[in-house]
């Protein structure tokens, strides 16, 4: 059996450099998709006043790395949200970018936790995600 070195990805490739990270990395079948927050192409936070906002352009973000990877949001199997506002907000504002992403999947195992705060307090919540997708 041949080892395969992990394969990192960068969108943003100043700004994580900056973090040191990288927004998605495989390593064989899985896509890992960590830290995606609202930011413009050049890491700027966008819609600080507004969660809703925050959380479709986390899902557009998302679907930029799948498709870049051959996938889409039907090949998520796990998904980590942290939210850093009230349950209510989140439910009314934020929850139906997510369920027009996973519309006609299965959608993912997944995790919502609500958190104190972020690096920023522009940042309103963090997705991270693994996908499956078989080379």
């Amino acid at each position: 059996m041949t080892k395969t070195s992990a394969q990192f990805f960068h969108l943003i490739p100043d700004m994580e450099k900056s973090y040191c990270m990288s927004l998605a990395v495989r390593a064989g079948d899985l896509v890992y998709i960590g830290g995606l927050t609202a930011t413009d192409d050049e890491g700027n936070e966008i819609f600080a006043d507004d969660a809703g906002m925050q959380m479709k352009a986390v899902y557009e973000k998302m679907a930029r790395v799948l498709e870049i990877h051959g996938g889409s949001s039907k090949d998520i199997v796990s998904e980590m949200i942290f939210y850093g506002v009230e349950a209510t907000e989140f439910e009314e504002s934020m929850f139906p970018h997510r369920q027009k992403f996973y519309e006609n999947t299965d959608g993912p195992s997944v995790a919502g936790v609500q958190v104190a705060g972020f690096v920023s307090e522009a940042i309103k919540v963090e997705v991270t995600a693994i996908a499956y997708l078989p080379q």
